[in-house]
């Protein structure tokens, strides 16, 4: 069943995409942790003009609220969509990167980061960066801290520490996250 109803009422439409195979290729950039890379692009091409159509014509749902999740490197690609969106034009508005693997590629996130900066200060979407103790904190945090320096107007951050290890994070950055996404309405 498509739709699921918790004890607050909410009602969400999740949708997953098993990437576990094609993870190294569609989600990130060529880096320096897997073989492969460059194809988020291609991949973020694909969920805006392919898949998200389909789902409200399928399940329904309101298209103003939606979110992107993705842990480690799908955590990355979150921070790419939110990047490489035309402003005006996001595909998604609430985005939840979890422990993202900049380290392998570092350098081409803040390169994203320094683009659109440079292009549009105004970035009306909401984005939770969160990061475990035991996993990617040394590239989350440094990254996290040149985003808030850039002060995009109309971002909504919130940088979130867990104690954990990289995959132990999981449930509850996405508790927390959607707890988060609900309080903004």
């Amino acid at each position: 069943m498509p739709h699921s109803r918790k004890a607050t009422g909410t009602r969400a439409l999740v949708v997953g995409i098993n990437s576990a195979s094609r993870r190294d290729l569609d989600l990130v950039p060529p880096n320096t942790c897997t073989a492969g890379g460059g194809g988020q692009a291609a991949f973020l091409r694909v969920e805006r003009d392919e898949m998200l159509p389909f789902v409200p014509a399928e399940f329904g749902g309101d298209a103003s609220q939606r979110a992107l999740f993705g842990h480690s490197h799908g955590g990355g690609f979150v921070l790419f969509a939110m990047l490489a969106d035309t402003p005006g034009r996001h595909a998604f508005r609430h985005y939840l990167a979890c422990d993202a693997s900049l380290g392998c590629y570092y350098d081409t996130a803040i390169g994203w980061l320094d683009a659109y900066a440079a292009a549009q200060r105004t970035r009306p979407v909401r984005l939770m960066l969160s990061h475990a103790s035991q996993g990617n904190v040394l590239s989350n945090v440094p990254w996290a801290e040149a985003l808030a320096a850039r002060r995009l107007e109309g971002l909504d951050f919130r940088a979130q520490a867990y104690t954990g290890s990289h995959g132990g994070i999981v449930p509850q950055a996405v508790s927390d996250g959607l707890t988060w996404l609900r309080a903004a309405g």
